[in-house]
């Protein structure tokens, strides 16, 4: 009969705030706090055999959680672009009044929230949802904003829906669209302050 190996223990020092809500954790699934963090140092461990890094990691899950909070769903990317497709070829100007509402609708939520910067936090979490646009930038000055998209993915309807969906939610912000430069993929809008 083989013996088991005995492993040695070793104290660590950690601030005392997270060791009290460390053993909340740990009591809350009927673990013992040396239980709750020896798991802890093991998926770490395994975080790091297979090179994932846990920032990263809490970010990516921080970020499906918030855009579930935020009506946004997974979908097959070439999927959405077809039914974007058939819808704009249906109803051109329904679908474009749709998705200008959604976009109006989505930011209008960063307007009444309490949230310091709610241009900023609008810009970054549509940042985060749209990972399919490698190129998206949105620079706020005093008197108007300017927005440049580019996606090669991007089908001609797609590019003309998002570019509504924009263009609402500078309305919700109080911009409106005074020049803009459209082509499949490409998106260039210069907005200025609404004086109504």
């Amino acid at each position: 009969m083989e013996k088991k190996r005995k492993v040695r223990r070793k104290s660590f020092a950690a601030r005392e705030d997270y060791l009290n809500q460390m053993n909340k954790i740990a009591k809350e699934n009927d673990l013992s706090l040396y239980g709750l963090v020896n798991r802890v140092f093991a998926l770490t461990l395994r975080a790091n055999e297979l090179g994932v890094n846990l920032n990263a990691l809490v970010d990516s899950r921080e970020l499906l959680k918030s855009a579930k909070e935020n009506g946004f769903t997974l979908g097959l990317e070439r999927l959405w672009y077809e039914m974007a497709e058939l819808s704009y070829a249906k109803s051109e100007k329904e679908s474009l009044k749709s998705w200008f509402d959604t976009g109006f609708w989505f930011a209008k939520r960063y307007v009444t929230a309490d949230t310091h910067e709610p241009f900023e936090a609008f810009k970054n979490d549509l940042k985060a949802f749209t990972w399919n646009v490698p190129e998206l930038k949105m620079i706020k000055r005093a008197d108007g904003v300017s927005v440049r998209i580019m996606s090669p993915r991007f089908t001609e309807a797609y590019t003309l829906l998002f570019t509504s969906f924009i263009e609402g939610a500078l309305e919700a912000f109080g911009y409106k669209v005074d020049d803009k430069e459209i082509s499949r993929g490409i998106i260039r809008l210069e907005a200025v302050r609404n004086q109504q």
